[in-house]
């Protein structure tokens, strides 16, 4: 053979062992491709057991609000009747047991907000990952897959509260009516935002107001029920399962000492929503009351909070009243 050919043959041999061992070494490291779908497979798992979480959670919730509620329709039906020593243990015994239902709702309600926020997270990170995955370039197949759930998280990621930013109050004398309208269109959609903050604030106010009534409610009709109890008061101190000291009393009811006990889940938003909206002090007051546990003192900072906000909603829209004025005033000039 001759040593042309034989070159050529030989150069032929080593091209396609060097493609045979680039192809085995490849074959050997996981792709990219491979690397992104199993991040994308692993956070909609994450995010599929976070669902479920938040889905057990508030089945309970709702059962225990409804337990509640119905020993606290029993106890104004004992409290209607005529007294006796009978009525006063079964009237103590079901203040009793309405007060442990009251803990179990508030640890419930305080659970399912923490799995909530692990939700939005768990999704944020699902998004993510399905963006990463869909940009470098997927099969068409799992292209249309990961379409389909883009389109799905999308909006559940929006709908999470984001911080109210209101535009600059300040116009520049020299602007034109076009630049006014603008303006003025900014402060009618802040306007928009800041009313359903102050309905939420509105409806979470009374309910707190009212969970504070019934409260107080309780403390008085457990204070005659001991009063006229011949058995003698003891006050004592318990550890609860969270090592949290609980209050006892002769009577058998026990209201846990553990801030965020209460059967109404305080919005824990709020303070990110309005962090732009309203002064340091009502924010502090909101973070306050979520530690404190005592609805009187959360129904407090609730009303400061939508004072506030009413408060700002006028000046903007008082600013906004001034600014279409002047604009409509440069247009009859014209």
């Amino acid at each position: 053979m001759p040593t042309a050919i034989k070159s050529e043959v030989m150069s032929r041999w080593l091209f396609v062992l060097t493609l045979l061992v680039v192809s085995s070494t490849a074959s050997a490291e996981p792709s990219p491709s491979t690397d992104l779908t199993a991040a994308t497979d692993n956070a909609a798992t994450t995010a599929k057991d976070a669902e479920y979480r938040v889905a057990r959670l508030s089945v309970n919730r709702a059962a225990l609000a409804q337990r509640y509620q119905d020993e606290l329709d029993a106890i104004d039906r004992l409290k209607k009747q005529r007294a006796s020593w009978h009525h006063d243990r079964e009237l103590r015994d079901s203040l009793s047991n309405s007060a442990e239902t009251a803990n179990q709702l508030g640890a419930v309600t305080h659970e399912l907000d923490k799995a909530r926020s692990m939700l939005a997270s768990a999704r944020r990170a699902y998004l993510a990952a399905v963006e990463a995955e869909r940009n470098a370039g997927a099969i068409p197949l799992r292209a249309l897959q990961l379409d389909r759930v883009r389109g799905m998280l999308g909006p559940q990621v929006k709908a999470m509260p984001r911080r109210i930013v209101l535009p600059d109050l300040e116009v520049d004398p020299l602007a034109d009516p076009e630049e006014l309208d603008q303006r003025a269109a900014e402060l009618r959609a802040s306007e928009d935002e800041l009313n359903r903050q102050i309905t939420g604030l509105a409806t979470q106010a009374a309910d707190l107001d009212r969970l504070a009534a019934l409260r107080r409610q309780h403390e008085r009709a457990d204070d005659l029920v001991n009063r006229d109890d011949d058995q003698p008061l003891r006050n004592t101190m318990r550890k609860s399962s969270d090592g949290s000291e609980e209050g006892t009393s002769g009577g058998g009811i026990h209201v846990s000492m553990t801030p965020g006990a209460s059967p109404v889940s305080f919005d824990n938003y709020v303070t990110v929503v309005l962090a732009d909206v309203v002064d340091a002090s009502t924010i502090k007051s909101f973070v306050d009351a979520q530690l404190s546990g005592d609805p009187t003192q959360r129904a407090e900072a609730a009303h400061k909070a939508h004072d506030a906000v009413a408060k700002r909603l006028e000046q903007v829209r008082r600013r906004r009243t001034e600014i279409e004025a002047r604009s409509r005033q440069l247009r009859s000039k014209r």
